[in-house]
């Protein structure tokens, strides 16, 4: 190699260097980019988050229909809603309404099913602060304590009264590093006496059966005996008042009403098939369809004997059914 080459890679290299350091210096006369968080932000990073940031999981209870929508749509069922009949009321009530926000994956199709079918009660916010000592922290409960009455939707969604995004999520999230230790162990306990007990549920969904009391069973009975024969409409709209009266589509019509009249005119003989109603709604359905097409003798046999209501047996062809 010549001198003349030499001194020529020796000014390259300085050079390079210079313009590295270059702007490394610059750097030593800005602003730092890293600041605090969170003590030194202008403003709280939820609001700096774009609008559709999926943040935690929210559920407004006071327009929520109840339909479980959001829970069938749950690709890794980490939402869990028990519907109950209210006491005082005698109409379906809400008990429970968990999302494990540990296991959630954020892919947002809950929302999509909410959002587009029903009244958007539930929705993603843009909290995000999740950091907790145990997973047991982030199942967020939005029914601490009693029942939650159904919202009735209005025809027009739009009139649907949707409050503030990021508060229900605030609540839950500190009512679960809260409350959620003890309770979890508390079921924990009651898992394991039944596990050593050999006493633990198998089979998935279920449902027990349910024996109508008497005066349920009266009131149900002389109601579809008034019902005339051939009238699908009246023992229809008698048959929905039995159900959940959600909407809901689980049973695979459109409606409670649509459902109702496929039994009353003969076409579907499942009382089963009303899931938010749960056995409770099976059993009156099935007794009055069995007193409607078997005879109240009949049905007060089935019912004592503790048979499978209308499913037990195809209910005769109704004469009139057009």
């Amino acid at each position: 190699m010549d001198l003349s080459q030499y001194i020529k890679n020796i000014s390259t290299a300085a050079s390079t260097i210079l313009e590295g350091m270059a702007v490394t210096f610059s750097h030593l006369f800005r602003e730092p980019i890293t600041v605090q968080y969170p003590e030194k932000l202008d403003k709280p990073m939820t609001e700096m988050l774009p609008p559709r940031y999926r943040g935690f999981l929210e559920v407004q209870m006071d327009i929520c229909t109840g339909c479980k929508r959001c829970e069938r749509s749950c690709p890794i069922e980490c939402i869990a809603i028990d519907l109950v009949k209210d006491p005082a009321t005698k109409k379906q009530a809400m008990s429970r309404f968990d999302i494990d926000m540990g296991k959630c994956m954020y892919c947002g199709l809950c929302v999509e099913a909410c959002k587009v079918e029903s009244t958007g009660a539930i929705r993603h916010t843009r909290e995000f602060e999740g950091a907790t000592a145990t997973l047991d922290h982030l199942t967020f409960r939005f029914i601490p304590e009693g029942l939650v009455p159904l919202y009735k939707a209005p025809k027009d969604l739009s009139e649907v009264p949707v409050g503030e995004y990021g508060p229900h999520a605030r609540e839950a999230r500190e009512r679960g590093m809260r409350d959620n230790p003890a309770m979890l162990e508390e079921l924990r306990e009651i898992w394991r006496k039944q596990n050593q007990t050999g006493k633990k549920k198998k089979g998935g969904k279920k449902q027990a059966k349910v024996t109508i009391d008497a005066g349920k069973a009266e009131k149900i009975k002389g109601n579809v005996v008034a019902s005339p024969k051939g009238d699908v409409e009246k023992f229809a709209r008698l048959l929905e008042t039995l159900t959940a009266q959600t909407d809901c589509g689980a049973c695979g019509y459109p409606t409670c009403y649509d459902y109702t009249k496929a039994m009353a005119g003969g076409a579907d003989y499942d009382p089963s098939k009303c899931e938010p109603g749960g056995a409770e709604a099976t059993a009156d359905l099935g007794y009055a369809m069995d007193v409607y097409w078997k005879g109240p003798e009949a049905a007060d046999a089935a019912a004592k004997g503790g048979g499978d209501a209308a499913a037990a047996a195809p209910a005769p062809a109704p004469a009139a059914a057009n």
